[in-house]
């Protein structure tokens, strides 16, 4: 067993059983006579809960993350090679992947018995929308042993300074590849003047279409580079609009868990109610039988006290005729 080993199996538990799996690593550890690796496993960081539910992705559902940094390499390409408009179309899609992957996050979680609260689920969002901006972040997802939740922008590289247990050079993303760019540039570069040719400057007539056709590609490079910034700016403010959604959304789906929450209890509470309903009226049977005998029992205790008034009085009568 290495470090590697011991935290991959570590960050696979769940958030109550982290203390207890880390003891027993370094435990194991220390058996083997490996002190070194003891210590190390003893200091490794518990994960935050939206770090945990994103190494649970990896581990149980790994199809929801490549899922996520697929999406981010078309989207990251789009930028790099210019194309607004299908950097627009895949901005448009990208609130609907994160939704989706966040869902399957919280249903995850629930599944293993340690829900997530809405600042955890918001955690999971903001790294996963990270992982789809930044080929390293998109990297650090897929180790199942985040630590710490990432945030990108997508302009700028994401920081992984701590965020990965048990990092190796494996863990890093290698550099984005800017050979499309430099083929690009290779096409509208001037060609370098022939050494067979005489050194000669040509008639400036000659350099007029040359000039002309640079002038041209500077034009279209800049119109290409406007409607890059405008997509940009769009993809901002639908961004700024997604996100609200998805904070609605995220507020409506714990409204519906909640309510579903309720409703069992309810059910449950109706069930009590309906048994003991069932042993009040079988209670209430048995009192109407004893009620009806009681009365049969009253109307004949009257007729015999009435008789027996009748003979009382009569005997009366008749001692008060003797007299």
């Amino acid at each position: 067993m290495d470090l590697r080993d011991a935290a991959q199996e570590l960050y696979a538990v769940t958030p109550r059983d982290f203390t207890a799996e880390r003891t027993a690593l370094v435990r194991k550890a220390k058996d083997a006579g490996q002190k070194d690796l003891a210590k190390e496993i003893g200091n490794l960081p518990k994960p935050a809960a939206g770090a945990w539910a994103i190494n649970m992705l990896a581990v149980h559902k790994p199809e929801v993350i490549d899922g996520v940094v697929r999406f981010g390499v078309s989207l990251r390409t789009a930028q790099e090679e210019g194309d607004a408009e299908v950097f627009r179309e895949l901005g448009q899609q990208r609130q609907g992947q994160l939704t989706s992957a966040v869902h399957a996050a919280k249903d995850l979680a629930s599944e293993l018995g340690a829900p997530l609260s809405a600042a955890a689920a918001s955690d999971v969002e903001q790294t996963l929308r990270a992982a789809m901006a930044d080929a390293g972040a998109a990297a650090a997802v897929g180790t199942g042993r985040l630590v710490r939740g990432l945030s990108g922008s997508g302009f700028e590289t994401v920081d992984l300074t701590g965020a990965i247990a048990a990092t190796g050079p494996d863990d890093e993303a290698g550099p984005v590849s800017a050979k499309a760019p430099a083929k690009r540039a290779a096409k509208t570069e001037p060609a370098s003047p022939s050494k067979d040719k005489p050194s000669k400057e040509k008639p400036s007539k000659e350099k007029e279409p040359k000039d002309e056709a640079t002038s041209l590609a500077d034009r279209r490079a800049a119109k290409q580079q406007a409607a890059l910034e405008e997509a940009r700016r769009d993809f901002e403010a639908a961004d700024k609009d997604a996100k609200e959604a998805e904070a609605a959304a995220s507020e409506a789906w714990d409204t519906v868990k909640e309510l579903a929450g309720r409703r069992t209890d309810l059910k449950s509470e109706i069930e009590d109610i309906n048994k003991r309903l069932a042993t009040l009226e079988a209670e209430l049977i048995g009192i109407t039988r004893d009620a009806e005998s009681a009365e049969s029992d009253k109307k004949r205790a009257v007729r015999a006290a009435t008789q027996q008034r009748r003979a009382a009085d009569q005997a009366q009568r008749r001692v008060e005729r003797l007299s």
